[in-house]
């Protein structure tokens, strides 16, 4: 509907900036990231002060993998509007997608020192901080994550994934089980849950986890792959063989 709006309102006006920015927006919310690429730079041409929309266009060039151009588009927000939490976020976000985990690290608490109950920037906080190795400071960002946002998934899969690396492998189960709850097609829990179960010796759970995943998505190669490790411990060889076939048929 709000798409069918700004059209009506282009057709009469084709120059109108906010129109076209959020537009553009719409856009990258349902995937056509160089669509929206191509609307919010309009826009922008149009009113080259609009924070808001240099923020939007760094999301949808990070959506086609342009993340030195999402940086500069962050930044050209930063410039104009300081205080922008969003931005310091997004800003982290891809600093974190380009390896330059302090940089991100910083941003992230910049968006916090604004902003210090943005849920979003506590778990891309933690993402940084685990990405260092920082495993205890990740776990506290993401507990504030969801201590802000109780039916956060990304945050509750994002704290398994850490708790699971310090060995902590019965908690992790449990911030699976919850992401799941939450969005039960979460693939990369799934798989992740599988992981888990088959370090702690469940390896019958653990395949039924990657088939759920395969369920879901079944060109999932990281998933074929690690159904045929549970199922060669299993003793079921065959089976084992045909998962790996899958995985190397998807991702040579």
């Amino acid at each position: 509907q709000a798409e069918n709006i700004y059209q009506q309102i282009l057709q009469s006006h084709p120059d109108q900036p906010i129109a076209l920015h959020l537009l553009g927006v719409i856009s990258h919310q349902v995937g056509k990231h160089e669509n929206a690429v191509d609307l919010i730079t309009r826009a922008l041409a149009i009113k080259p002060d609009l924070a808001e929309a240099h923020s939007n266009l760094g999301l949808a060039l990070q959506g086609i993998g342009k993340l030195d151009d999402a940086v500069a588009s962050y930044r050209e927000a930063l410039g104009i509007q300081p205080d922008f939490a969003y931005a310091h976020n997004n800003l982290g976000n891809a600093l974190r997608e380009l390896g330059k985990l302090e940089e991100s690290v910083s941003s992230c608490q910049k968006a916090l020192g604004l902003k210090p109950d943005y849920a979003e920037a506590h778990n891309n906080l933690g993402n940084a901080l685990q990405d260092l190795g920082k495993s205890d400071e990740a776990v506290a960002s993401y507990r504030k994550a969801l201590e802000l946002k109780p039916d956060y998934a990304e945050a509750h899969s994002n704290l398994g994934l850490v708790l699971q690396g310090i060995g902590k492998l019965d908690d992790a189960v449990a911030s699976y089980h919850r992401t799941l709850a939450l969005k039960p097609d979460y693939v990369e829990a799934h798989n992740n849950l599988g992981l888990a179960l088959k370090d702690l010796g469940n390896q019958e759970e653990a395949v039924a986890s990657y088939q759920r995943a395969l369920e879901i998505k079944p060109d999932y190669a990281v998933a074929h792959n690690n159904l045929g490790v549970a199922l060669q411990d299993l003793g079921n060889l065959e089976e084992a063989v045909a998962s790996y076939q899958k995985a190397l048929a998807i991702k040579p």
